[in-house]
């Protein structure tokens, strides 16, 4: 019986003796919690709780393949963020040249010239200078070129011979208003009627010069 108690006492006071280590070496100091729940007290989230010194509480189940980094003093460096690469600023926008303008005038050959004659007449040359003032409208001039056409009437190396010369006649009046510029001339003959050359008013139409002009701008009045 006295060895029992013995015994006892022995145990009471190894415990209480564990009971005052405890006591002694009390964990202060905030929890960290995180880690495998397999190798530590866990929280209810599952994870392991590391003490303000930096110790760890493990169960029996330990073992270096399960352990928290932290608790070997392992602490993962955590990679700096990149920095965010700096906005490419977008290239300047390039206005495409606006398209020219190209215009289109028809004289009616009776109004320029005689029968069968290559030199402008009276009415002519008051066509001509009216068009003149039309053109100064045009902002730029960049091309010009003259048309000559006859009707059908006469043989197809006449007509086309006497539309050559019409059309040069109206290119060189042109090329004293603008001296600078590049005027062509060509002569088509009765080759593109614009109507009938079986009617006396269709021939008439067929009688023309056109002009045709290339502009980077026009005013508008």
């Amino acid at each position: 019986m006295k060895k029992v108690i013995a015994l006892s006492s022995v145990a009471a006071l190894l415990l209480g003796s564990s009971a005052l280590m405890a006591h002694e070496t009390a964990l202060d100091g905030a929890i960290a919690l995180e880690g495998d729940s397999n190798s530590a007290f866990v929280n209810s989230g599952g994870n392991a709780v590391i003490t303000g010194r930096g110790e760890c509480l493990q169960l029996g189940g330990y073992s270096e393949e399960t352990t928290n980094l932290a608790c070997e003093g392992k602490v993962e460096e955590v990679a700096e963020a990149e920095p965010e690469p700096e906005p490419v600023a977008a290239p300047p926008v390039v206005e495409a040249p606006p398209e020219p303008i190209v215009s289109l005038a028809t004289l009616g050959g009776k109004a320029l010239f005689d029968t069968n004659k290559d030199s402008l007449n009276g009415e002519g040359e008051q066509a001509l200078a009216d068009l003149l003032v039309e053109l100064e409208k045009f902002q730029e001039i960049t091309a010009m070129s003259v048309t000559g056409h006859t009707d059908s009437r006469g043989s197809e190396a006449y007509n086309l011979d006497l539309s050559q010369r019409r059309a040069a006649t109206v290119a060189a009046y042109l090329q004293a208003a603008y001296p600078d510029l590049a005027i062509t001339s060509q002569g088509l003959g009765e080759a593109v009627p614009r109507e009938t050359n079986s009617t006396p008013e269709g021939r008439q139409a067929n009688r023309r010069v056109e002009i045709q002009v290339t502009a980077k701008s026009i005013t508008q009045n």
